[in-house]
């Protein structure tokens, strides 16, 4: 578990698989920048219980840290199909419409950030995200990420196709976690 200032991430279970695919199932939950692929609770039961806690991947709930109310997801992969050559993580988040425009996603990515890059020897972690997506722009620009560029026409959405902004940190960015938490929102 990783305690912040006001949330916690906690590592999914079987046992958050009834909401997980509420959540995953809902437009409203999902937003407008992403399409929504149903799974039922079978599923996720299976998807979630079948993890092997290893360090390809994770998925979090965040939480609320003193009352435990689950207010989104977070959690990471490893995009590359050649991860001999290749290194790095891709982050994900999605906060519950009731708890948007409270930071919550800025804090729950920086403490996924500096968790990754302090337990890890990871070089890179990466995000892409919708152009039109502003606000989920600011949190990867306030968790210290950059924009790398932007892949064209890489998504398809709501029956047309969207380009993306690549937005990375790496190592060095990040130096250490006193480093990393100066310039930052508290986390």
């Amino acid at each position: 578990m990783l305690i912040g200032k006001n949330i916690r991430l906690q590592a999914m279970t079987a046992a958050d698989a009834p909401l997980i695919a509420e959540w995953f199932s809902d437009p409203a939950y999902m937003g407008e920048f992403n399409n929504v692929w149903p799974q039922t609770r079978a599923a996720w039961e299976q998807v979630l219980g079948g993890r092997r806690g290893g360090h390809d991947d994770g998925m979090f709930l965040i939480v609320g840290r003193e009352t435990g109310e689950p207010m989104g997801a977070i959690g990471y992969w490893n995009p590359f199909t050649n991860a001999d050559f290749f290194k790095g993580f891709e982050i994900w988040y999605q906060v519950h419409p009731a708890f948007r425009r409270r930071g919550l996603a800025t804090q729950a990515t920086c403490l996924l950030i500096n968790h990754l890059f302090a337990a890890m020897p990871v070089p890179r972690i990466q995000a892409t995200v919708a152009v039109e997506n502003t606000p989920s722009c600011r949190v990867t620009e306030a968790a210290g990420m950059q924009r790398d560029g932007v892949y064209r026409q890489v998504t398809f959405l709501h029956g047309r196709w969207m380009d993306m902004y690549l937005y990375a940190i790496v190592r060095g960015d990040w130096g250490d976690e006193a480093t990393y938490r100066q310039g930052r929102p508290p986390f």
